[in-house]
């Protein structure tokens, strides 16, 4: 193997329609950097091939006779979690729900299909133009041994109980000699050995944790946003599902979500969320007065804008503008329409390729408002949220199981954990030679 086919990103193409396979193919043999190592025409022949050839990327046709996509990536996902999966699927309503489901199951991401008025030249570009990019991103992870793992067990496929994101579990805890406390390192978490030493403390010397519910909890002298604003792409639907259902019923401001996604699909999107969540989540048409406790998503072909009213009432607006970094809807396009609102924005900019949302958020920030971005270890793709953060624009970067608990505390007008927000940046672990310092520093500390 000589030294270019080792960096090649390589590609197992499955679909039942020989045309599909042919086009896809021939399509990627004119690109230098990726190869197709094997075809499969079923979901059977799909996981034989994915077990001899183990590829870096499988691209995947939802529906199929026999085990549909749906089915292999489950499969799929039992062999290998990280290898990139991309869906490929039909802009109807059963291609739709098909891929959610996919995506749900532990697929990475989706393509759709050309039309069938497409020629094959119009199906080449069209693939060259979505497909391409989207390997190259994903296989470069994958091949970096940094590809997000996919969850198979989606939280769209499970009940919620009444319980309040608060106090969700969270995954990583310190093992102390009397018992398992709670704690947070930066965010609501848990500390392990190896985050403690992160924050200096030596080896071994991690004897005692102080729990956040000993800490009163103190009104961010910050005012809650009037409205959240979330900017999204590749990786979204199964981020929201994680971020959306865990909201509490009561939540206190509009959320407003750009997620790039085609007609049909956005909508499909809000219904599933809805079934699923304790807010109100609703495809916007245009035209609603922002509430309290309901999340609107931008749909598919139509940017979405925020108006203000002079009583300040805050509204959705449709705009049929061209397409903005190559996205209708696009993140920036709403981002910017809420510059207007200066410091009652609170922005959130999560995982997507690409760089959409971060000429809004330098523009919002510049107004006031606060931005937040996903960090890179729970980004399916850390482009949109990289870019932001990079360029020195985010006030804080928070990992995905956080930013449920970020947004219902921030809505009241919380900082992340209620606590005071000078304190938010301090890890609450002592050790021997510490605990007498921040004991002294919380004890002194005027709460108000």
């Amino acid at each position: 193997m000589n030294e270019l086919d080792s960096h090649r990103i390589r590609v197992l193409v499955v679909d039942d329609s020989a045309v599909i396979r042919k086009i896809i193919a021939s399509t990627l043999l004119r690109v230098d950097d990726v190869e197709v190592v094997g075809t499969a025409a079923s979901g059977e022949e799909a996981i034989a091939r994915f077990k001899e050839l183990r590829p870096d990327v499988v691209t995947l046709d939802v529906e199929m006779p026999g085990m549909n996509g749906i089915e292999a990536v489950s499969h799929i996902r039992a062999i290998d979690r990280n290898v990139p999966i991309i869906m490929f699927s039909t802009l109807t309503e059963s291609g739709g729900t098909a891929t959610l489901d996919a995506l749900a199951m532990g697929a990475t991401d989706y393509v759709t299909k050309p039309s069938n008025s497409s020629n094959l030249e119009v199906s080449k570009e069209i693939i060259t133009a979505t497909l391409v990019a989207k390997i190259r991103v994903l296989g470069s992870k994958k091949t970096l041994g940094h590809s997000r793992p996919q969850s198979v067990t989606n939280p769209l496929h499970q009940s919620f109980s009444n319980t309040s994101p608060t106090h969700r579990p969270t995954v990583a805890r310190v093992e102390s000699k009397s018992t398992n406390i709670p704690i947070r390192d930066g965010v609501v978490g848990s500390l392990s050995i190896s985050d403690s030493q992160a924050h200096g403390a030596p080896r071994g010397q991690v004897d005692h944790v102080i729990s956040t519910a000993t800490i009163p909890k103190v009104r961010n002298p910050l005012k809650a946003p009037s409205v959240i604003l979330i900017g999204i792409s590749t990786g979204g639907p199964n981020a929201l599902s994680e971020v959306i259902p865990a909201l509490p019923s009561n939540l206190a401001v509009p959320i407003v979500v750009v997620q790039h996604m085609p007609a049909t699909f956005t909508r499909l999107l809000a219904e599933r969320l809805d079934s699923k969540s304790r807010v109100s989540v609703k495809e916007a048409c245009g035209g609603e007065v922002l509430r309290a406790g309901e999340v609107y998503i931008a749909p598919g072909e139509h940017h979405l804008v925020i108006t203000s009213a002079p009583s300040g009432v805050l509204s959705l607006a449709l705009d049929e503008s061209a397409p903005v970094n190559s996205c209708k809807p696009a993140v920036d396009v709403l981002f910017r329409s809420a510059v207007k609102l200066g410091s009652k924005v609170t922005a959130i900019v999560m995982t997507g390729m690409g760089q959409d949302g971060l000429v809004g958020a330098r523009e919002l920030k510049g107004a006031g408002a606060e931005i937040i971005t996903q960090d890179e270890a729970s980004s399916v793709v850390w482009g949109m949220p990289g870019y932001v953060t990079n360029a020195g624009l985010s006030d804080q970067v928070l990992p995905l199981e956080s930013i449920a608990t970020f947004i219902t505390n921030r809505a009241s007008g919380m900082s992340q954990l209620g606590l005071h927000p000078a304190l938010d940046s301090k890890p609450l672990v002592s050790t021997s030679a510490g605990r007498a310092r921040i004991v002294e520093e919380i004890g002194d500390r005027k709460w108000h």
